[in-house]
């Protein structure tokens, strides 16, 4: 499988070393080769804000290549979702953040609030990254998802991309990027509700703190309160983070950023079975507003603590420094309980299913930094913009878990009550313990202004210990090169090829530990972004395997096996655009990802489309303004989200989910300082299904859900 790589990496050291070579050789004394010293753009904060790029256009990103490269510079499908479009569409979590991107499989498992699901180009579950800085996993241990209203924008890099992000699934990363001080006093608050009892309030302040503006500040906060289209559920937040910049001068910037979140929620999911789902049941369709636990037991809580810093310094004319480190703390409680999908489905009476209840608690710590050097120099024809990087993670996470069999449930007529509360007792702490490290290599070397070819290299290691259970000890060299002409027009046809390393916890059946995931990928694209940054569009093809990833065991019910070899190819393209009266966003994507080897004898998944991604996926969001019809302010948007057919991984079709085309819309009004909003999700408010497992259970979609807001800006 990596039969280039040994050659592609000495390629890319000998080009990494000459141009370091070179630089060693140029002293800030010495005069460039034009006779003349030109200014030189230092590493700057990633912000941008919405007053200076209004819309869905964006033309930088701080993940692509980490020196802030256009993205027209890098040669890799890049998509960026502005703070404009987060706040348009109202998205009230990350899933709901990403419906609108290529590539992505949002809402993976429909209605579920224990977290945020998504998959990448058809790999295994994407990673998440929070200014650069991997993040404790959100939802499911602590329910404490990310909140949308304290970004600033979201990143997303797709294919493998280790390179950039360290150890992370092929299917590629999403950075988060937190709303910073700015230099402009600007203030916000605003109140919602709407469907299912949705209450909300929000505000967001920053400006100077002084007269010669060298500490400014920043407050985003919000409360919500509000039930779900389950029965007897909840979706509480509390949400605060305050951050302070010093800029002491103009080389120097220090930003500390603090946050505090405690989530509060039932669960709203069933696990129920294909019957009543997508297979006929005697007394129909098990009802989307079932709520398979018990009201006065069950709970998912999470509270995380967070504080950390970004530190910039421009050393000189040629190397600058930016440093960013951050803890997190995690606590999180759940009791829940589950229908028994692999029964099969309903007892005798045709109307009830067995459950059963689980328990767990756990402590999650994560520390981790990075310090980054880049160095831009020139020598005739070229530009050379060197990286040097190096980022160190530690985690501890303990769990404490317990489980068993509770009564059955009328699912069409639900009584409770009638199971005492469970005595639990858990057991021993799982506690997984993990240090990683790495260092990352990367030129960025512009010719003749028109060509930027960029090769990469890093290397991780990762040590994991699981206490009473096998750890891991791993390490890894994976390489990125890429190559990119910069036409007239704002043209970049571009082709690269990267790599992706990630640990794998747990065992198998057996005891024995997994080996580490790996991915390689070949990418061919176009992107165009006119200089008048009104318009931005890519079209990528690519070719992705990934070895050792995990997969359901056909024997041995709730263990997973390493599959061998998953293949996905893929086309993709995305179009974002601000006219004089519209802003516009569409995509479309194609996917055929499928098992191409495997280690399992008999594999039932063995050549047949992934399990929950589909073949074909489109989106578009329009928002038309009245301001050259005599209407100023006033602005209506629609959106339409498509999601095709999808398998449950095994070839069965009795079993696939059907597609679904979802429609979302706005309307919203602003007079003066004043805005009013109504948003509306599965405007129609469409039933459906949203994925089929291959284990034996289904997930809904979401319900029609309807959001009025009233928003003061001065």
């Amino acid at each position: 499988m990596y039969s280039t790589s040994t050659t592609i990496r000495l390629v890319l050291l000998s080009s990494a070393l000459t141009g370091l070579a070179r630089l060693s050789a140029q002293t800030d004394d010495a005069p460039p080769v034009d006779g003349k010293k030109d200014d030189v753009v230092t590493l700057a904060p990633v912000e941008v804000t919405e007053e200076a790029r209004p819309g869905y256009v964006a033309a930088r990103s701080s993940i692509g290549t980490k020196t802030g490269a256009p993205l027209n510079e890098t040669p890799q499908s890049i998509s960026v979702i502005t703070a404009t479009q987060i706040r348009d569409q109202n998205a009230q979590n990350m899933s709901e953040v990403l419906r609108y991107s290529a590539g992505v499989r949002s809402e993976m498992y429909g209605l579920d609030n224990r977290g945020d699901w998504w998959t990448l180009r058809g790999g295994s579950e994407g990673s998440t990254l929070l200014n650069g800085l991997r993040r404790p996993l959100s939802g499911y241990w602590g329910n404490v998802r990310d909140e949308p209203y304290g970004l600033a924008q979201v990143e997303v890099l797709r294919g493998p991309s280790s390179v950039m992000a360290g150890q992370n699934g092929p299917g590629g990363v999403v950075n988060l990027v937190s709303k910073t001080p700015q230099v402009t006093r600007a203030n916000e608050v605003s109140v919602q509700y709407g469907s299912f009892e949705h209450k909300q309030f929000s505000f967001d302040s920053t400006g100077p703190v002084n007269a010669s503006g060298t500490v400014l500040y920043r407050v985003v906060g919000l409360i919500k309160d509000s039930d779900t289209q389950v029965d007897h559920t909840k979706d509480e937040r509390q949400f605060i983070a305050p951050s302070l910049t010093w800029r002491p001068n103009e080389d120097t910037s220090f930003t500390l950023l603090t946050e505090y979140q405690h989530d509060w929620s039932n669960n709203n999911t069933g696990f129920f079975p294909w019957v009543g789902m997508i297979f006929d049941a005697p007394n129909g369709p098990i009802p989307d507003d079932t709520f398979i636990g018990e009201p006065d037991w069950d709970k998912y809580e999470g509270t995380r603590y967070r504080v950390g810093y970004s530190f910039e310094h421009k050393i000189n004319d040629t190397w600058s420094l930016s440093h960013n480190a951050r803890y997190d703390h995690v606590d999180g409680d759940l009791l829940g309980m589950y229908a028994n999908f692999w029964e099969g489905g309903f007892l005798p009476d045709n109307r009830s299913l067995n459950r059963t209840w689980y328990a767990s608690r756990t402590t999650t710590d994560v520390a981790n930094a990075n310090l980054n050097f880049v160095g831009r120099f020139e020598h005739d024809r070229f530009e050379h913009t060197v990286l040097l990087g190096a980022d160190v993670l530690w985690s501890v996470n303990e769990i404490l878990s317990d489980d068993g069999a509770a009564t059955p449930l009328d699912v069409y007529d639900p009584v409770y009550g009638t199971f005492p509360k469970p005595a639990v007792n858990f057991g021993p702490t799982d506690r997984v313990r993990s240090n990683e490290y790495g260092f990352t290599l990367q030129d960025q070397i512009k010719f003749n202004k028109r060509w930027v070819f960029v090769p990469g290299l890093r290397y991780d290691h990762i040590e994991s210990t699981v206490t009473g259970g096998t750890g891991y000890d791993d390490d890894a060299v994976t390489s990125r090169i890429g190559l990119i002409y910069l036409a007239d027009g704002g043209w970049s046809p571009y082709l690269s090829y990267s790599e992706s390393f990630q640990g794998v916890g747990g065992v198998d059946f057996a005891g024995n530990g997994f080996e580490p995931s790996r991915g390689e990928q070949l990418e061919a694209g176009l992107k165009w972004a006119p200089v008048n940054g009104r318009f931005s569009a890519g079209l990528a093809g690519f070719t992705l395997k990934e070895t050792n990833r995990l997969g359901d065991d056909p024997v041995n019910v709730g263990f997973s096996v390493q599959q061998g070899e998953v293949t996905v190819n893929g086309v993709e393209v995305e179009f974002a655009a601000r006219f004089e009266s519209w802003d516009l966003l569409a995509n479309y994507t194609f996917t055929d990802a499928h098992v191409s080897k495997s280690s399992v004898a008999g594999d039932p998944a063995l050549d047949q489309q992934l399990q929950g991604v589909p073949e074909h996926a489109a989106s578009a969001w329009v928002v038309y303004r009245f301001d050259q019809l005599g209407l100023p302010g006033l602005r209506i948007g629609l959106g339409v989200r498509h999601v095709g057919l999808t398998e449950d991984g095994t070839g069965n079709k009795a079993t696939e989910t059907p597609s679904n085309t979802l429609w979302d819309g706005l309307v919203s009004y602003q007079r003066g300082p004043w805005t009013y909003a109504v948003n509306a999700s599965n405007l129609f408010d469409k039933e459906y299904i949203a994925t089929s497992l291959s284990r034996g259970d289904s997930w809904f979609g979401m319900r029609r859900k309807v959001v009025g807001s009233v928003t003061y800006r001065w």
